[in-house]
C-alpha cells in the first residue's frame, strides 16, 4: 500500500504542472503530512494499509489536489515575469538600434538566448524559460538548414540543380517539422499551455515576414533601406514581452489562455498597421484565425501525449472507491 501512496504523490505532481524544483518541494511537504497522518492513525489502532487508505481519502483525489496546488503556485513572481519577457525585450532593443543588421550583434544575441535556455533547461525548466526556448527554435531550424545546404553543395557535383532543390525540400521540411514537433511535445508533457507560450513569437514573426514582403520586399528590407520599419517590429516585440510577463503573473488558466489569444490578435493588427499593408480585411481575419489556431493547437496534441492522464484518473478513482470498503 505504501507503493500506492508513492503513486498518489506522483499523480499530484502530474496535475500540479509546476517546475521540477517547486514540485519536489511540494511533494516533500505532502509526504511529510502523509507520514504524520499515517503515524497518528497507526497509533490509534489502524493497520498500515487502513491508515494509508484513510489518509488518501481525507486528502481527496490526486487530480483535485494537484489542481488546487496549481491554482496556488501558478502565479509567478515579478522576477520570473521579467525573465519571461527578457528575450522579447532583447529582440525589441535589437530592432530599435538596428543591431540585428550587424552579424556580430546577431550572433551575440543568439548566443545569449542559447546559453540562458540551456542553463534554465538543466535547472528545473522554470516557467519563464519557455519564452527563451521559443526563440532558440529559430536558430536551431536555421542551423539544420545550413547543414543540409552543405550536403546540397556536395550533391550538386553529381545531380542537377533542380534535383538538388527537390532533395533539399524533401529533407529539410521533415527535419524542421520533427524538431518543432519534438520540442512542442516536450513542453506539452508538462502543460500544453506552456507549449503555446513557447510558440508565441512565431505568428508575429511570420506576420512580419508576410507584411514586409508585400510592402517593401524582404530583400530590400534586409539591405537596410527601410530602417523605419524596425521601429514597428520593435514595438511588437515589446508587446510580446509585456504579454509574456502578464502570462507568468496571471493565476487563472483561463486568464492565461485569454492573454495569449487576445495579445496575438492585437499584435497581428499592429503588424499590418505598422507595415501599412493593404491586405484585404477578410484575408487578414483568415490569417489571424490560422495563427491563433496554431497557437492553441498544443491542446489538441495533448490528447496524443496525455493518454496516460486518463489512466491516472481511472486508477485514482478506483482506489478511492475501494477505500471505504477496506476501512
Amino acid at each position: 500500500m505504501l507503493s500506492e501512496l508513492r503513486q498518489y504523490l506522483t499523480k499530484v505532481k502530474l496535475y500540479s504542472k509546476l517546475d521540477a524544483k517547486a514540485e519536489n518541494e511540494i511533494v516533500r511537504e505532502l509526504k511529510t503530512h502523509f507520514e504524520d497522518e499515517i503515524g497518528e492513525l497507526c497509533q490509534a489502532g489502524l493497520s498500515t494499509d487502513e491508515a494509508v487508505d484513510l489518509t488518501a481519502q481525507r486528502f481527496g483525489r490526486a487530480e483535485s489536489l494537484g489542481r488546487e496546488i496549481y491554482e496556488v503556485y501558478s502565479m509567478g513572481s515579478w522576477r520570473q515575469a521579467i525573465l519571461a519577457g527578457a528575450p522579447h525585450f532583447l529582440l525589441a532593443l535589437a530592432f530599435v538600434f538596428h543591431l540585428w543588421r550587424n552579424t556580430s550583434w546577431l550572433v551575440a544575441i543568439v548566443l545569449v538566448i542559447t546559453l540562458v535556455t540551456i542553463w534554465a533547461w538543466y535547472h528545473g525548466k522554470p516557467s519563464w524559460s519557455y519564452s527563451w526556448l521559443g526563440y532558440l527554435l529559430i536558430p536551431m531550424l536555421a542551423l539544420s538548414f545550413l547543414i543540409l545546404f552543405g550536403f546540397a553543395r556536395v550533391l550538386s557535383l553529381f545531380l542537377s540543380e533542380g534535383t538538388v532543390l527537390w532533395v533539399m525540400m524533401f529533407a529539410y521540411i521533415p527535419l524542421a517539422l520533427w524538431l518543432l514537433y519534438y520540442t512542442v511535445i516536450s513542453a506539452i508533457q508538462r502543460d500544453w499551455l506552456f507549449a503555446s507560450f513557447m510558440l508565441l513569437p512565431f505568428p508575429v514573426i511570420v506576420a512580419w515576414l508576410i507584411a514586409l514582403e508585400e510592402n517593401v520586399g524582404l530583400v530590400e528590407y534586409a539591405k537596410g533601406g527601410f530602417q523605419a520599419s524596425d521601429q514597428g517590429v520593435a514595438f511588437t516585440f515589446l508587446t510580446l514581452g509585456i504579454t509574456a510577463g502578464a502570462f507568468i503573473r496571471l493565476k487563472k488558466r483561463l486568464f492565461k489562455i485569454g492573454a495569449l489569444t487576445v495579445s496575438t490578435l492585437l499584435i497581428l493588427a499592429m503588424v499590418w498597421r505598422f507595415a501599412e499593408s493593404g491586405l484585404n480585411p477578410v484575408i487578414f481575419f483568415f490569417v489571424s484565425f490560422c495563427f491563433v489556431s496554431f497557437l492553441l493547437g498544443p491542446v489538441l496534441l495533448q490528447n496524443r501525449v496525455g493518454h496516460h492522464v486518463n489512466e491516472v484518473e481511472s486508477w485514482d478513482e478506483a482506489w478511492l472507491k475501494q477505500t471505504p470498503n477496506r476501512t
